[in-house]
């Protein structure tokens, strides 16, 4: 009888030891968003996929095999789209279909490789996605005289195999995200909380000086449930700002506010660092969303100064629209099977060789629509915006005098590149989509996306756009610490997943021994 209780006090035991160093319930509300998502709410369920998802990423980041005539081919159309040469981009596509050439590519899982090559049965007998991981590719051009020289259409596919995901688990994961970043973990605040919250409180210190206390609680429950990933993000930056509590009001301004911190990243990613401060003034940028309910939300981006951030008010992890200056509370909700319109605003400025490119008003049109069993998002920019260019070239040479020994001005050549692309592809511009789609036969959900556009190939844009992928793209010691930093972020992830699997176990096993 004596040994029995012991056995079965010893699960509770190490609940209060390291595998219980936390509280249950703060991990529980760390976790709750990535277990709705890969588990419908079942946190076994969710652990097992999670598990499966963590090894596919292993597959592809640590022992993807491409077959040989594959790999040829996607690094010379890459090599074609970083300089922009659409000319010899088009002529090195494989197949002809009619009017297009196309190159199809096909990706899956294999044992502890992830395979990709050209035959469609790499993903099962139909070519079609249905694992986790399966991916089809579908790159195409097609040649069209223009006006101002040649012109090509381009576009391009990707569906995704993502496992048994359900829609209505992406929309309560995304509920939840937004409930745990604008609250935390109110329970990791209790009293008998108190020794082992400071500690935490402790690491989000070290790592984000100058958040406030409100921020404090909020990311030290989320350090708490993800350590190892926390970890990893404090050796890039720190956070500057969180959210903005006025407990008189029943919404939370979200403001998150970030920093890439290069003296703190050097010492772990320094070809990183040397790519990043390479681009110094090269793009600050902002974006803005509204429907006719009013803002939504909005962000902003600056390579100088390496920030970023993130503006939304939220409400029982909504987000709600601002119209007048004013939250608006009782907002009409998204509804399913019913089509929903926004307008996106951008604007950019671009440094480039002292040459500063400005793109004001830049609207594109969004259309979204939720289902039961998926969603859709297209986007379209078909509408030109405002350039403005100004600046020293080299720090001494005036845009003007530029202007003089070019054909067109600069301004000139940008706005055509622009209005080629807006108003092209048949008068629709550019396009963006995405589709969320659960199978009606059982089989694996499938995320699709898709673009088109119509671009102007000539000797100054391609002039332009080598300026600016030699800026923007990484070269091979930058791209292979890329690499590095992805596959440890999984594998933070997947050390903390593990963390939470021996928790769950253990608070199984606790509750197990306690039964009559």
């Amino acid at each position: 009888m004596k040994m029995t209780f012991i056995s079965g006090l010893l699960p509770s035991l190490l609940l209060t030891t390291a595998a219980w160093a936390v509280p249950p319930e703060v991990v529980d509300r760390g976790w709750a968003a990535s277990v709705e998502l890969t588990g419908e709410g079942d946190p076994d369920l969710a652990i097992a996929r999670m598990h499966e998802m963590a090894d596919l990423n292993r597959a592809v980041f640590g022992s993807m095999a491409f077959h040989q005539q594959t790999q040829s081919f996607v690094d010379e159309m890459w090599d074609n789209l970083e300089s922009f040469n659409l000319s010899h981009f088009y002529a090195m596509l494989p197949e002809q279909s009619g009017d297009w050439r196309q190159l199809r590519v096909y990706g899956a899982r294999a044992g502890n490789q992830y395979v990709v090559g050209p035959d469609p049965k790499t993903i099962g007998p139909e070519g079609v996605p249905d694992s986790l991981g399966d991916v089809s590719v579908l790159v195409q051009a097609k040649k069209i005289d223009g006006k101002l020289g040649d012109h090509y259409l381009m576009r391009g596919s990707m569906e995704m195999g993502v496992g048994d995901m359900r829609w209505p688990s992406v929309q309560g994961a995304a509920i939840e995200t937004f409930r745990v970043v604008v609250d935390g973990a109110p329970s990791f605040k209790a009293q008998d909380n108190q020794s082992v919250a400071q500690q935490y409180r402790d690491q989000v210190i070290r790592m984000s000086p100058k958040l406030g206390s409100e921020d404090v609680d909020i990311i030290a429950p989320l350090w708490a449930s993800f350590p190892a990933m926390w970890t990893l993000l404090s050796r890039l930056g720190s956070i500057e700002d969180v959210v903005y509590h006025d407990l008189n009001k029943p919404y939370r301004q979200l403001n998150i506010a970030f920093v890439i911190e290069p003296e703190r990243m050097k010492a772990f990613y320094p070809n990183i660092v040397g790519h990043l401060q390479n681009m110094n003034r090269l793009f600050r940028g902002s974006f803005r969303l509204e429907d006719e309910r009013g803002e939504l939300f909005t962000a902003e981006l600056d390579s100088r100064t390496l920030r970023g951030s993130f503006q939304a008010f939220i409400a029982d992890g909504r987000i709600l629209p601002i119209k007048g200056n004013q939250v608006v509370l009782d907002a009409e909700p998204i509804d399913d099977n019913k089509p929903w319109n926004f307008t996106a605003h951008m604007s950019s400025t671009m440094t480039i060789l002292g040459v500063v490119t400005h793109l004001d008003n830049a609207k594109a049109r969004v259309q979204f629509m939720s289902t039961e069993e998926g969603a859709k998002l297209v986007g379209q920019l078909s509408d030109v915006p405002d350039v403005r260019v100004q600046g020293n070239a080299l720090g001494f040479m005036p845009t003007s005098m530029i202007d003089v020994v070019l054909p067109k001005d600069i301004d000139e050549i940008i706005e055509e590149f622009l209005a080629v692309a807006c108003k092209g592809n048949e008068g629709k511009g550019i396009l963006l989509g995405a589709q969320f789609e659960q199978s009606k036969t059982g089989a694996g959900s499938k995320l699709t996306f898709k673009t088109a556009f119509e671009g102007l190939d000539n000797f100054f844009v391609r002039i332009g756009m080598g300026i600016v992928n030699d800026r923007v793209l990484p070269d091979k010691s930058a791209s292979d610490e890329i690499n590095r930093l992805i596959f440890e972020t999984q594998e933070a992830f997947a050390a903390d997943l593990k963390e939470f699997e021996t928790i769950t176990s253990s608070r199984k096993l606790a509750a197990n021994s306690i039964k009559p």
